[in-house]
């Protein structure tokens, strides 16, 4: 008997369910002029005071290869919000007094790092304004959908000196010793020695190899750490799954920091120092991207297959039409 498609339940995520929750959203509630000129000054504003914020985050993006990948987060922020463009016109807009209290601590977060020379204190407080407007302004079902892309761009501001010193350490000694354990068990002669790994080529000789600041990871960490991010946030699967794809994004990371050290040593073991020196430092920091994307796809995979969703068949006793049934054989005399 075939199925009457009206009784079937949806499974969550389909398409089909996206298109039939779109059709459910309120209509679309245009900003009137008023409103645009108040987003065109209250933006100006932002932008005002922190004209000279500016500058120093493209001079940094451009000369520091740790944070390259800042001009592309912006994009990616624009890009999110573009996916939800039809939920944010939907959704209702109304003025709440919580919002003052963020824009009140975002703006002494503005101030105070002047006194201490801090300017990503003072950067992150650019940020945290400009999402406490929006809470503000807008109110809760706004701010339900801008709050990542904004908080996003956090991932393009360059951490303070102190915090970047004491992680790359740390990373640089953990990506010498994993490295090594990586190249032994391909039979390759190597000891460490703090972040200096000593390998034995093909032809014998001993070479020293110093795991700098610039292989530490905190490249891959932050660009990594905002790629599980963007992906947790564009696929549809529940907030645990969500949660668990970002906190991935760290292993992910130095996974993949301590392969690009481990190929990067493996050109001197088979003597091509210029190889190791130059072109395969940098060709495996792009190249990346593929395993650690690979990764976080499986990761999302394995936890769709963790619960198995299963269609709800219709009730056959309801389908069955006045023909089927049964009639009583005195009822029919």
């Amino acid at each position: 008997m075939p199925k009457d498609n009206a009784e079937i339940a949806p499974r969550p995520g389909r398409l089909v369910d996206r298109i039939a929750d779109s059709r459910s959203l309120a209509p679309r509630q245009p900003f009137t002029w008023a409103t645009w000129t108040k987003i065109a000054i209250l933006g100006g504003m932002l932008v005002l005071i922190n004209r000279h914020q500016f500058p120093l985050l493209v001079k940094t993006w451009l000369s520091d290869p740790n944070w390259g990948h800042g001009f592309l987060i912006p994009l990616f922020s624009i890009y999110l919000i573009y996916t939800r463009f039809s939920e944010i016109m939907s959704a209702k807009r109304k003025a709440c007094l919580w919002g003052l209290a963020l824009v009140i601590v975002a703006g002494a977060l503005q101030i105070y790092p002047y006194r201490i020379q801090n300017p990503w204190t003072a950067q992150i407080g650019m940020v945290l304004l400009a999402v406490s407007l929006v809470f503000y302004l807008a109110g809760w079902q706004m701010f339900k959908y801008l709050w990542l892309p904004i908080f996003f761009l956090i991932f393009a501001l360059p951490v303070s000196q102190s915090i970047y010193n004491s992680v790359a350490f740390k990373l640089q000694l953990l990506a010498a010793k994993w490295a090594a354990g990586l190249l032994k068990l391909f039979m390759v002669k190597v000891a460490v020695t703090g972040s200096t790994l000593f390998v034995t080529d093909i032809h014998g000789i001993r070479r020293a190899l110093e795991v700098e600041e610039a292989c530490s990871g905190i490249r891959l960490l932050m660009a990594f750490v905002a790629l599980s991010v963007a992906m947790a946030y564009m696929a549809e699967r529940p907030i645990w799954q969500r949660v668990i794809l970002v906190l991935l994004g760290i292993p992910v990371a130095i996974a993949c920091n301590i392969l690009r050290v481990a190929i990067t040593c493996s050109m001197f073991v088979i003597d091509k120092r210029q190889f190791g020196e130059k072109f395969m430092h940098e060709f495996t920091g792009m190249i990346m991207l593929i395993p650690a994307v690979a990764m976080l796809w499986l990761a999302g995979l394995f936890m769709n297959k963790l619960f198995i969703e299963e269609e709800i068949e219709p009730d056959q006793d309801k389908q069955a039409g006045p023909e089927n049934v049964p009639v009583n054989a005195g009822e029919a005399s």
